[in-house]
């Protein structure tokens, strides 16, 4: 998989967060979700569309394209892996999710697949 910027990653990842709440997306709940102004996120989906990561219909509502949701799915996951583990090893919640923000980025997947196999092994030994 291509490697994509970490702006990038976080806008899927919201889109995604967001998809799992309620029914549709649009460019105000980007905004609010990530804390970005509505210009920022316009420039964003311009660029994500460009890429063939995510489409938007007439009416402003954003879904994810293939490429896109995969991309976001990826990082969510690693984002919920990191998450407990730093809260397994007394991180507190809001810290170890945040940390894990940062860490989702730069962590290769293979690292993450063996992250998750000894956190799984660690878990079912308990």
């Amino acid at each position: 998989m291509k490697r994509t910027s970490k702006s990038t990653e976080d806008y899927l990842e919201s889109i995604l967060i967001i998809r799992e709440r309620q029914q549709t997306v649009r460019s105000v709940d980007v905004a609010e979700e990530m804390k970005v102004s509505k210009p920022s996120v316009s420039i964003a989906m311009k660029k994500l569309r460009e890429e063939k990561l995510v489409s938007m219909d007439a009416e402003g509502n954003i879904k994810l394209l293939k490429a896109g949701k995969q991309i976001a799915e990826n990082v969510y996951a690693k984002h919920i892996l990191l998450t407990n583990v730093l809260k397994e090893i007394g991180v507190d919640e809001a810290t170890a999710s945040e940390e894990a923000c940062l860490i989702e980025h730069v962590i290769s997947d293979k690292t993450c697949e063996l992250i998750e196999t000894f956190y799984k092994k660690r878990k079912s030994a308990k």
